[in-house]
């Protein structure tokens, strides 16, 4: 079963912080060649500044609330929705993976738990480094099963972002695999593959849901 594509402004601009937070590890910074893009891996501010520094923007706080494997489930507090209501907060279950051939090539998946009236779907943000090949989406193998692409839907200063519901057959493939396999492109036919641990992933999602 393919992934099922979820495009959604209101989708993308939920829980954007957490999968920024959580992507702030995972920025690409790769050698430029005849075959890299010379701007693959993240940008410089116009400031020059870095996190951390007087007048950088400080991001929101995010808590590691649990890990399973190489899997962590990470909080953060969203302002309240209407005022006299207290902050929502927002949870997502995040993994992040290397490539094997250039380690500094990293990318984060950050699956989030979203309710619309009586429907409960689980929603993947794939953070990318800013450079890939956009048309191709990132593809989605599970024990060397092709599963289908998540597409990119927008990109920032520093990465790119493919947003995808999970089908539940793909879910069920996740909880009984024992691999995932994310592959972005530089160029077609230019993949990088990156590996995640399906290690945890099923008491992982159980805890996502009650957070």
């Amino acid at each position: 079963m393919r992934i099922i594509p979820k495009l959604s402004r209101l989708l993308a601009l939920s829980c954007l912080g957490l999968a920024l937070a959580a992507a702030s590890s995972s920025l690409v910074v790769a050698q430029s060649s005849q075959q890299q893009p010379s701007q693959f891996g993240p940008r410089a501010g116009k400031t020059g500044q870095q996190p951390g520094q007087p007048g950088a923007a400080q991001g929101p706080k995010v808590d590691i609330v649990a890990e399973h494997g190489q899997w962590k489930i990470q909080c953060e507090s969203a302002p309240a929705a209407a005022e006299g209501q207290p902050p929502q907060r927002q949870c997502g279950m995040v993994q992040t993976a290397k490539n094997e051939k250039n380690p500094k090539a990293t990318l984060t998946l950050v699956l989030v738990r979203t309710v619309a009236g009586d429907k409960t779907q689980i929603n993947m943000r794939v953070i990318a480094p800013i450079g890939v090949f956009l048309p191709t989406g990132v593809a989605l193998e599970i024990d060397g099963g092709a599963v289908g692409r998540v597409p990119f839907t927008r990109c920032m200063p520093q990465v790119c972002m493919a947003f995808a519901e999970a089908s539940a057959e793909t879910l069920v493939k996740m909880k009984k695999g024992k691999e995932a396999n994310f592959i972005i492109y530089e160029a077609p036919g230019i993949g990088l593959p990156m590996k995640l641990s399906l290690s945890g992933f099923s008491a992982g999602l159980a805890d996502l849901e009650k957070n």
